[in-house]
């Protein structure tokens, strides 16, 4: 008999809720996956997952649910928690991904086969354990921003990397060298072997550091895609590896967020330059000086 180690949950939402819902129960499930229903009669809704390691507490999970509910001003989902088979769910729900196409950027996985279209800078994902295959709309804000940068910065790095997407996107974009870390040795692991899978291992330094914490150089250019309070908290480490004048890309954090994690930067002297906001979840760009 297969043993049972995971369970999940699955309800279905308006996408201006998704959001909520993916903030409140990030804090409790393993993961949380979310994907757009393209057919049938709940076209247009999104379909929310959350996955959680070993059984959790149906009743912290209800309270979580309906709280999310009353933020949003909609009825309480009816939710049924249900075992799952004991295999590798996250690599499972990875490989069924689609490439994507964000500005000149075109990401896919290795199980795609077909070419990669003429004048895209191609991004091969196996994030599989870490966060970073581009589905998700802070990793979508990123690349947009770093897409449309005006300038070429000589000296980046990216904070809490994932699986390296933000990373492999500049030194492709650039041909420059970029410095890359994670507080997670998984996603350290990951983002080096995606690093040697799309030929960029002369290009990306990766190290373990929790935050800032081993990082000795500045930088022209940060990329920090993490959470609203982290942000906030590296705000000062953020300016004291920043160049002056240097631009940072941050994001993460919800759209109703986004003033607070702006106001922790800007009071402290960063200039707000942009903002890109992508169905509920918010990126911003910000200058040193």
């Amino acid at each position: 008999m297969t043993e049972i180690l995971n369970y999940d949950f699955k309800i279905l939402l308006d996408p201006k809720n998704v959001p909520v819902f993916e903030d409140a129960l990030s804090e409790v499930a393993s993961a949380v996956l979310t994907v757009m229903i393209e057919k049938g009669e709940n076209k247009g809704l999104w379909e929310l997952q959350a996955i959680f390691e070993g059984k959790p507490n149906e009743d912290e999970i209800g309270f979580i649910v309906g709280q999310a509910s009353s933020m949003v001003g909609i009825e309480k989902p009816k939710i049924q928690i249900n075992p799952m088979e004991n295999k590798n769910w996250l690599l499972e729900c990875y490989q069924s991904f689609k490439p994507l196409s964000i500005g000149k950027y075109y990401i896919y996985g290795s199980h795609i086969d077909e070419k990669v279209p003429a004048g895209m800078i191609p991004l091969q994902i196996d994030a599989a354990t870490a966060f970073g295959t581009g589905e998700h709309q802070t990793t979508n804000g990123c690349l947009t921003a770093l897409n449309e940068l005006d300038f070429v910065p000589n000296k980046v790095i990216d904070v809490g990397c994932g699986s390296g997407i933000l990373s492999m996107a500049y030194a492709k974009t650039f041909n420059k060298k970029v410095d890359a870390v994670d507080i997670d040795p998984e996603s350290v692991r990951v983002a080096t072997e995606n690093a040697k899978i799309n030929g960029l291992s002369d290009l990306m330094c990766v190290w373990l550091s929790n935050g800032y914490q081993d990082v000795k150089d500045t930088y022209d250019l940060v990329l920090c895609n993490i959470l609203a309070r982290p942000l906030m908290d590296m705000a000062s480490d953020l300016k004291a590896h920043l160049n002056e004048g240097g631009i940072a890309i941050l994001s993460g954090f919800l759209n109703r967020q986004e003033r607070w994690v702006l106001k922790a930067h800007t009071d402290i002297g960063f200039k707000f330059i942009k903002r890109y906001r992508v169905n509920g979840w918010s990126t911003l760009v910000i200058q040193k000086g």
